[in-house]
This record gives structure tokens, sequence and C-alpha cells, in this order.
């Protein structure tokens, strides 16, 4: 997984390389929206165009992204504990998902 750290503003970020073979689909995003089940900040995924969409505990909103392996996104977070929320987000959008 490749990954740097910058500030922007008030929120931490990191960029994040999609590396699931299959990119970003149904039970990935399963997994990144279940860890931001009750996180009160705010969690955003800037696509190569630069685009900004938020994503939520929602499947549905990881998923709508169509991040596809190769892709470098920026993640953005904001709130409590961002730091390790930053982390735990960017190593899920980064893995290499083993669904059989």
């Amino acid at each position: 997984m490749r990954v740097s750290v910058a500030s922007w503003r008030n929120m931490k970020e990191k960029i994040v390389m999609i590396e699931n073979a299959r990119g970003i689909h149904l039970r990935p995003s399963g997994v990144i929206a279940a860890s931001l089940k009750g996180y009160s900040g705010r969690a955003w995924v800037v696509s190569p165009q630069g685009k900004a969409s938020p994503i939520t505990a929602s499947p549905l909103s990881i998923m709508g992204l169509s991040l596809r392996r190769g892709d470098v996104v920026t993640l953005r977070v904001e709130g409590e504990a961002e730091e390790e929320k930053l982390t735990e987000l960017a190593e899920l959008l980064g893995k290499h998902y083993d669904f059989a």
C-alpha cells in the first residue's frame, strides 16, 4: 500500500492507491462502511479527477465512487481521533481483499 500524509486546513489527509484486483466493489465497501459506523467525524474521498465525495457507514456511498485498481485517491477525515480513523480507512481502501 502506498500512502502519504498531509494536513489540509483542519483535516488530515492521505493519498492511497487502490490495490484490490477488482477495485472497491460491494464486499470491500461493506467492510469500509462498517468501520465508519458510529464515527462522529466526517470522511471524504477525492477522486483522481479532483471530485470530493463524502463516504458514510453505507456501502453504497463507497461503492458509488467506482474505485478501480490503480486509482490514486486522497482520503480526508475530520473529527475526533481523526489520525486513527484516517489510518484505518487508508489501510482498508488500500488493502487487497480475497473474497472467494
